[in-house]
């Protein structure tokens, strides 16, 4: 049996558009199969997709959200059916950095959700598939949760993101620890793990991270003031950043992150609430 799962609420509310090309694109793969569709706002996809055997097929419509509400549903679970991502969403991390060269439309899942790293944060346990994002990235989702939730429609990630950097985002201390060994820094801009390359919708933060690797990429910018920051911003989707003295790369398998006071956290673009600290574990 063939399956699609949808998420009307994925790409900013459009999470039913272009079904009619996946519809078809189940049909050339099981050709004579009529797929069914099932909504997993209102279905336990979890038990569907655990529950399905090696001759079934599901594809999984949405974006990292969608992605990040699938792997916590199945808990370490990874299905004995082949389960496929269409890509159907707005920012898109996990598809940009397993198909960076082929920009293919369509990536099985079942060997990238096996195994996959844990967040505590704020007395919350969460899986995590691209990132945790402490300080300015974590802001930047808040801000556009806040602001969507405000306006009613979708918001523009980088207008939020350069009235932060230019006014009120306030840089924190931090400690941060990765298998062990400790460092401080101060005026902390971002203090993220890793998991992927890619955050915020094609940010390359992590530019020599593997997913497929049993180790986390610690990522810290640091002791950087508002004109510094905003004139490295663009460095950051291309990998560049890495060159600045400002910028700690660390790889590792236990990060855990402590700031001064409490900063807006995300796991793979979805907003936990503000926190001191964070651990890592993969």
């Amino acid at each position: 049996m063939n399956y699609i799962l949808f998420n009307p609420l994925s790409n900013n509310g459009k999470g039913t558009e272009g079904l009619d090309a996946v519809i078809a694109a189940a049909g050339q793969r099981c050709p004579g199969g009529t797929p069914e569709l099932v909504d997993v706002t209102k279905e336990d996809e979890a038990a569907l997709l655990t529950g399905l055997s090696v001759d079934d097929e599901a594809i999984v419509c949405g974006g990292d959200g969608t992605l990040h509400c699938l792997i916590n549903a199945l808990d370490g679970a990874v299905p004995a059916a082949p389960v496929y991502l269409w890509r159907m969403g707005t920012g898109n991390d996990f598809l940009r950095d397993v198909a960076e060269k082929d920009k293919t439309q369509m990536v099985r899942l079942n060997e990238y959700i096996r195994d996959l790293p844990i967040c505590e944060a704020g007395g919350q346990r969460q899986r995590f598939l691209n990132n945790v994002s402490f300080g300015l990235d974590g802001q930047v989702c808040e801000l556009g949760e806040q602001e969507k939730a405000r306006l009613g429609r979708p918001v523009n990630y980088v207008s939020l993101a350069l009235r932060l950097v230019l006014r009120d985002f306030q840089p924190a201390s931090a400690s941060v620890t990765v298998d062990g060994e400790t460092r401080t820094y101060e005026r902390v801009w971002v203090a993220s793990a890793f998991n992927g390359r890619y955050v915020g919708g094609g940010k390359k933060l992590a530019p020599d991270q593997d997913r497929t690797g049993d180790k986390l990429c610690c990522v810290v910018l640091h002791s950087l003031n508002r004109a510094t920051a905003l004139l490295n911003l663009p460095k950051a989707f291309v990998g560049k950043h890495v060159d600045l003295p400002q910028c700690d790369i660390r790889f590792g398998r236990d990060i855990s992150v402590t700031f001064d006071r409490p900063g807006a956290i995300n796991l793979d673009g979805e907003p936990l609430p503000r926190t001191v600290a964070y651990r890592a574990v993969k």
